[in-house]
This record gives structure tokens, C-alpha cells and sequence, in this order.
């Protein structure tokens, strides 16, 4: 996955995201625009087995449904997202939840 496919992508002053729709569009949310950000787990129910998953849940003022990104989105960099936007919370006063 190149940088410009990341799902999630903080800008260089820590004020704003970028994030990756499912239509594969990129929007800039401003840390105004955000009202809390949820890092914990997500189960996945498929046909007969189900698996449980790390997500992050972004809610956004004016949106009824939060932007959810599972582990199983991109494996590879999930680890990176949940650091990058934990410290995006952190510096821009968003209230941080952890999920058991």
C-alpha cells in the first residue's frame, strides 16, 4: 500500500486528518469537526464464524454513523494508525476512548 493509500493520514501540524472512504475518496477532517475518537475491538460476523477484530471509531459532528477502520482493512499499518491518532487526540484536546 503506497502513503497515498493510507486510510488514515495526519497533516504535518498535527491539526487535521485525512481519511480514506470506502469510495475511495480523500477527506480532510479539521480536529474541530471531531468529536471523539474510540479505539477497541469489533466483531465481524460472517456466514458460521465470527472474529474479532481492533477498530478505530471516528464520530464527526453533523454525521449520524462513525468512520470505523478495522485491523483487517490494512494489517499492515494499523499499529501506526492507532499511535498516530492517538496522539492526534492527545495534542488537539479529543477526547480518547478505549473500548474492552
Amino acid at each position: 500500500m503506497r502513503k497515498n493509500n493510507r486510510l488514515i493520514a495526519c497533516n504535518r501540524e498535527w491539526t487535521g486528518i485525512t481519511v480514506l472512504t470506502k469510495k475511495g475518496k480523500h477527506v480532510f477532517l479539521d480536529y474541530s469537526q471531531i468529536e471523539e475518537i474510540r479505539i477497541g475491538y469489533y466483531t465481524v460476523a460472517k456466514l458460521f464464524s465470527k472474529k474479532v477484530t481492533e477498530k478505530i471509531e471516528i464520530s464527526v459532528k453533523g454525521v449520524k454513523k462513525p468512520i470505523i477502520f478495522t485491523k483487517l482493512m490494512d494489517w499492515d499499518h494499523f499499529e501506526q494508525y492507532k499511535k498516530e491518532i492517538s496522539k492526534f487526540a492527545t495534542d488537539n484536546k479529543i477526547p480518547l476512548v478505549s473500548i474492552e
